[in-house]
Formats: C-alpha cells, structure tokens, sequence
C-alpha cells in the first residue's frame, strides 16, 4: 500500500490560538484541582505537565495527565514488567490515556455505553471524537533546539527573556518544492527558561555587548535549501543569497536552546561547539540519565514515532481496527519554535516517508501544532522567578498520574523511580509497588477484558502461556507498521534486551 500524504499547518478556524489557550486552560485547571500529594514544592521545585483531552460536540476534557522529567537507566531495567522506565510527562500521559481507551474498550465489550463502536469484528472511535494533546513545554530531543533570541541577564540558572520570537506557518506544506516560511507573531512577548532538561550544559553568561535585537515585525527567519537541517549538519548562521532569494541567519556570537537528549549511536554526533553550533539537528537522541544511560528515546522522537503507529500501542491494537491518532498538539508557555516543531514531527523524515509502506488502517498524521500564552505554575521558569532563592530549584523527583477512569475516580497515583511512591523495600515487586500504566499492569487489564470478550474479538490469545513479547506480536498490523517504520526512517532506534519482554501474567 502506497502511502500518500498531504499536511496542512495552517490555523483554521477550529484550531486557533484560543483553542490553543482553552486546551492549555483546560489541561492545568485539571492539575491544580488534583491533590496535593507528590505534587512540586512552592518556591523550590519545578516539574512538566502533559494532558490528553477528547473532544466531541464541543465538549473539550482533559482524560489522562503526567508530570515528570525523569528517566530509569539502562541497568534498571527489568525483566518482571512492573517498573516504569520513561517517566516524562508526554509519555506518561499517554500510558495514562491507554488505560483510559482500555477502560472503554471493556465498556464496550460487555455492552456498555462507549467511546468505541464495533465494526468488522473490532472496534473504531466514535464518529465526531478527535483527541489533541497539551505539553507544558517543547519537547525534548530535536523540537527544543532553536535559535535564542534576544535577553537580558540571567536570573539564577534560568534565562530572564524579553523578547522570544514565536513562529506561525503562513502556508501549506506539501512537498520539497514547497518550502515552509514563517513569520515572527511581534505581539507574542514571552519570558523563555533554560531549557527544559536538568542535566544540559548550561550556556555562558553573554557581554551587553553581544545582546543581539530582533524585535523587528518583518523580520524573517529560514534556512536556505543548500543548508536543510539534517542529521549530519549542525547549525551555522550566516546571511546568503541564492535565486534571488535572500535567506536571513542568526549572526556568528547567537546561541541555541539545548537539550540533554544525547545522539543515538549512529548518529551524527553534537560537536559541542561554543554557540549555534553546539548541536546538530534532525538525529535521534536518548533521554540522559544521572551517570547510568537510558535506553529510551526522546519525546520529540516518540511523538514522531506517534504520528504513525498512533498512540494506543501494540496491545490495544489487538481490539482496534484502527490506530488512535493526535488531532492537535498545543504548547504551553515557554521558549518555542513552530520550525522546530515541524522539522522534529515531520520535515527531518520527509524523503524517507514518501515511499513508506503501511498496512491497512495506518497512516502519517501530523497533529495541527499550536502554542499558547498560558503558563503552567510549576514549570521551571516560574517557580524560578517567584523562588526567594533561585539557585536551588531542583526538577520534582516525582510524577503524578491521573486518568478518566475507575482507577483513578479517587486520587491520583504518585511514582518515584517507575515505581508507588512511599513504598517499602519489603513491597517491591509486589502488585503493591506496581503503577496502573507499567507493562504488567496494563498486560493484566487486557487479559481481563480478553476473559470476558464474547465476540472473540482478541482471537483468542492464550495470556497465561505466553509472554509479553509474543502477545504484542498478535497484534499482527501493528508489528508490521512498526518494522516498515523502524527499517525505512528510525533504523537507529534503539532496542530494549530481550528480558523486558519475557514476563508473563
């Protein structure tokens, strides 16, 4: 099956900058009316929020939520399934929002009123439902490596922004001919942190002298088509002329925004240079851990991954017809570059899609992107500024985990280190120091709803006999959209051991 494509990042009517605001409104309303427990301390600690809300009928609600930036190493992994290995808030919310569609799917397999209608012997979404996605902040990985602006000092470890430019598409894009140009918002005047990650180098305190103005409204940023971002090239800033067409660049002393996530082997490496040319864009990065490797992959690259394969994963395929996919993507308040974005969810993999070859039911979907001026309280820019001592704001150690379902009808879940938090030494490894959203305990709710699936809708797999790993495999379409997808674009990717997979319920 030949994949075409065509991607719109015009605003529409529908998916403005007030939509953008009401998701972001919608999505830290939800966080701040959940408990207090595990949340971030006032005034010293920061943390990321990510949300996932349904709409239908113009009814927008929030369904799953994580916090978090933190990430298990490689030699904390596990062969028992029970301990979360990426605790980021993207990805947490979206496990959060895989117990959720779990939950409907066990609705509508006994008969119950429903997000999910059978069709063909499995289940689609209702007609009318889209789900859009809110991220705090840009995520890490390539989306979060852009030109700074202009600013003034730093206050503590974070950067004090006067001016950060905020980009809109003005036109379509479609193909390579049809190159993206976007204009500076003038009236979009924000106050940009250090990058979201605690682990990054941070950037040498500029000269007055050096302060570099770019308030002008017609001022445009593009890079020209002999300098296209890739994998292998790192950013440089210089102003060219080709075909009558001038291509205006960051001067030589411009720096960027940075991200811990380190090059994936593979990769071209970052050169580490001074300035702009720190990072290369468009690889594949791994999220960094404190002195012990992680194996997982970056937000930016997991969405992109999302865009896909959808977000409901291999087990939830096993029900569905079809995968579930992202409607819009807003973010929150903070540094930001729709470019950045856009290359990071698309345009870094556009040659190698083209001729990408997926199985009935999977498509590209890149999410309508947007931002919005509504700050989340306890991202780190704010807790920075209203901190008596900005110096020693530390990321929260823990992540919090809500969705629409029963299992959350009372409170939240709190985690540290993938696992309850508060448990005892004595606990671990039993279901009481399991989270609702790690592989065994999702594993289990699927071997629940399987148990009572009349219409045989799951074929039949024996979950008692067979493991993780090769119960995944039934979900035959999805396997086969993921090797195209891992074969032909991410062949970097990395692979978790083996023993990860061997567990069984």
């Amino acid at each position: 099956m030949h994949i075409t494509f065509k991607i719109l990042f015009k605003m529409t009517d529908t998916y403005n900058e007030k939509f953008a605001d009401r998701v972001a409104q919608l999505s830290t309303s939800k966080f701040m009316s959940l408990g207090k427990t595990g949340k971030p301390k006032d005034h010293t600690e920061w943390t990321l929020l990510a949300c996932i809300l349904q709409l239908e009928e113009g009814n927008l609600q929030v369904v799953s939520l994580g916090t978090g930036s933190k990430c298990i190493g490689a030699s904390q992994l596990t062969e028992t399934g029970d301990i979360l290995h990426d605790s980021h808030a993207e990805v947490v919310a979206r496990r959060a929002f895989m117990l959720y569609l779990l939950e409907q799917i066990d609705r509508a397999v006994k008969g119950q009123e429903s997000l999910f209608q059978e069709e063909e012997g499995k289940y689609i979404i209702r007609e009318g439902v889209t789900f859009h996605f809110y991220v705090s902040h840009t995520p890490c990985g390539d989306a979060s490596i852009f030109p700074k602006q202009e600013w003034d000092e730093y206050y503590g470890d974070s950067l004090k922004t006067s001016c950060t430019q905020h980009y809109i598409s003005n036109q379509e894009y479609v193909c390579d001919t049809h190159p993206v140009t976007f204009e500076q918002v003038s009236d979009s005047l924000i106050e940009a942190s250090k990058d979201r990650n605690e682990f990054e180098q941070p950037a040498k305190k500029l000269k007055k002298s050096n302060i570099i103005s770019s308030s002008g409204d017609d001022t445009k940023y593009h890079q020209s088509k002999s300098e296209k971002e890739t994998p292998s090239e790192s950013w440089s800033w210089a102003v060219t002329e080709k075909s009558n067409e001038k291509s205006y660049k960051n001067p030589e002393n411009q720096d960027i925004h940075r991200t811990g996530a380190k090059t994936v082997e593979g990769e071209q490496e970052d050169p580490r240079l001074p300035g702009a040319d720190y990072h290369v864009t468009g690889a594949l990065r791994t999220k960094p851990g404190r002195g012990d490797p992680t194996l997982s992959m970056s937000c930016s690259d997991k969405i992109f991954k999302w865009t896909v394969l959808g977000v409901q994963g291999a087990l939830l395929m096993l029900f569905l017809k079809s995968p579930v996919y992202l409607e819009t993507m807003t973010i929150g308040h903070c540094p930001y570059s729709q470019e950045a974005m856009l290359r990071a969810l698309f345009s870094r993999f556009q040659t190698k899609l083209k001729n990408i070859q997926l199985p009935e039911g999977f498509r590209i979907v890149t999410p309508h992107l947007l931002s919005s001026g509504i700050s989340f309280p306890f991202s780190r820019d704010s807790v920075t500024h209203s901190s008596p001592n900005p110096s020693k704001v530390m990321p929260s150690p823990t992540c919090l985990i809500w969705s629409n379902t029963s299992t959350h009808q009372d409170k939240h879940e709190v985690a540290t280190n993938g696992r309850k938090h508060g448990i005892t030494k004595k606990a671990i490894g039993t279901p009481k120091s399991w989270v609702s959203i790690c592989c065994k305990s999702l594993l289990l709710k699927i071997k629940d709803i399987a148990h009572t699936d009349q219409c045989n809708i799951s074929n039949g797999i024996d979950f008692t006999n067979q493991n993780y790993g090769k119960i995944k495999a039934h979900a035959r379409s999805y396997c086969q959209a993921w090797r195209e997808l891992k074969s032909n674009v991410l062949d970097n990717w990395t692979a978790k051991p083996n023993f990860v997979k061997t567990f069984k319920v």
